[in-house]
């Protein structure tokens, strides 16, 4: 039988409970976070086909009726741990856009945040880059063409302001989206390949975006 949480509010995505309803609810939750961690490290690491329902409970510490209360089967599960995860960036990316500031100051806001994110969850940034990069048939259909839509177009709303305010040049809105989509990229691709390595600072990422516009603004000139 499936379970009728989904109407709740889904796990944060670094999986703390927030909750301190008595009834049930909390221990519900702390479960349900329990199996969808597990199959996160186990998905990121082992891949989705390499990775068993069996483990996945084991992991978590649960039993094959209790993740079945909550997902329906394995793909289930997969869907809505990326659900999980592109949605927490989009509510970080919404709520780091809104702080105040010029064009430049939310853009270092975001990317900071973003970073930030990135680096607390590798699991979870493995497990989406594994869609993005796998072989093709490997894991269940998930429409990442929209979500990277929806990325542009909250990013773009940024650079609009930033256009409105003379900021930045309507002839260099394409060039600016292409390098700002670009520095998102690396700084998945460098965290995936080498998750603890190394920081880079609010003031590093505030400076790569400073040399992405002062650089524009050169060429332009």
């Amino acid at each position: 039988m499936h379970s009728s949480y989904e109407h709740q509010a889904r796990t944060p995505f670094n999986w703390s409970l927030t909750s301190t309803e008595k009834n049930g609810f909390q221990e519900d939750l702390r479960k349900k976070e329990l199996i969808l961690k597990a199959a996160a490290a186990l998905f990121a690491n082992k891949g989705y086909t390499g990775t068993s329902v069996r483990e996945i409970v084991e992991a978590a510490g649960v039993t094959k009726p209790t993740l079945y209360y909550y997902f329906k089967n394995k793909e289930d599960l997969y869907i809505q741990l990326m659900d999980d995860a592109i949605e927490t960036f989009f509510d970080i990316f919404d709520q780091a856009a809104a702080a105040p500031g010029n064009m430049r100051a939310r853009l270092s806001k975001v990317f900071t945040e973003i970073y930030h994110a990135f680096r607390q969850n590798i699991d979870f940034l493995r497990l989406v880059n594994s869609m993005v990069y796998g072989p093709r048939g490997a894991l269940p259909e998930y429409d990442l063409k929209k979500r990277n839509q929806q990325f542009e177009e909250c990013l773009s709303r940024i650079l609009r302001d930033g256009m409105a305010e003379g900021e930045l040049h309507t002839a260099d809105f394409n060039r600016v989206m292409l390098l700002l989509v670009g520095l998102l990229r690396s700084l998945q691709i460098l965290l995936v390949v080498k998750p603890l390595s190394q920081n880079i600072s609010p003031d590093e990422l505030t400076k790569a975006i400073d040399l992405i516009f002062d650089g524009t603004r050169n060429k332009t000139a």
